[in-house]
């Protein structure tokens, strides 16, 4: 449980050991948001955009996917851990020019709720929390044999695909799912490279997604879905990626807007 207090909405002033960590771009052109800010007061080094630079602690955001963010993230944590005499203030990092949301960002801090000298924004903890809670109610994890299954049958497409969900993510994924309620249409298990997901009244299975663990990161590089007619009626292979991400993200507790619009 994070008890300690929270970075402040506005930082105008530090405190000779006090750190602004803000996103940044490989480049270092600060020249916007939070870098800017740093650039004007916190000795922020035009040009350079990785690492402490005077009061300031700069972790990029611009160059890619979170995926490509994660690793600067778990250097910043180890560095404030080799640096207990200073008190790292994070910002809300790639939630404005670099146009993430908190629910993406969030989670790559996960290892720094323990680190008593780094402070984090009130809206990441709300979601590290709400994370951490879910992993717990979550306990019992979901195998074949948590319910009736059928496999998946002859009638089948495979799809190509290139999405990735971060390691914490899959961690989250890999309970799986056991319907608690009649509402509730989805079971959901993993084993070693599938995710596997079947109607709950019927054992139905509709898809089975192939899996790969990079370690920062886990690639999902194809889905098989149920063709059948008899058991499963559309035939858009578009829409039913796009519904496998939407079940996928929200299970780990991701934003799943941009799947959505597609998926329905």
């Amino acid at each position: 449980m994070y008890n300690k207090e929270f970075t402040p909405e506005r930082i105008t002033e530090l405190k000779a050991n006090e750190v602004f960590v803000f996103g940044s771009n490989l480049a270092g052109m600060h020249g916007g948001g939070a870098a800017a800010l740093a650039f004007r007061k916190f000795g922020a080094v035009w040009g350079q955009g990785v690492g402490l630079q005077g009061r300031s602690y700069a972790i990029p955001t611009m160059q890619g996917g979170v995926e490509t963010i994660k690793p600067y993230v778990d250097e910043f944590v180890e560095f404030a851990q080799a640096h207990p005499e200073l008190k790292f203030y994070v910002t809300q990092i790639g939630c404005g020019i670099a146009g993430f949301k908190v629910e993406e960002m969030a989670p790559l801090f996960q290892a720094a709720l323990d680190v008593e000298n780094v402070i984090l924004p009130k809206a990441f903890v709300a979601v590290l929390e709400q994370k951490t809670e879910r992993r717990r109610e979550k306990s019992k994890i979901a195998t074949k044999d948590s319910w009736k299954t059928q496999p998946m049958p002859e009638k089948h497409t495979t799809i190509a695909m290139d999405e990735s969900i971060t390691s914490e993510a899959m961690r989250v994924v890999k309970c799986g799912h056991i319907p608690e309620a009649m509402e509730d249409h989805w079971f959901m298990y993993c084993d070693e490279t599938t995710i596997r997901y079947h109607r709950s009244w019927t054992g139905i299975c509709i898809y089975i997604a192939k899996y790969e663990d990079n370690g920062a990161t886990c690639r999902i590089s194809e889905l098989t879905v149920n063709r059948d007619p008899e058991q499963y009626t559309n035939t858009d292979d578009e829409q039913d990626v796009a519904r496998f991400m939407t079940l996928l993200t929200k299970q780990y507790g991701g934003d799943a807007s941009r799947y959505q619009d597609k998926a329905y």
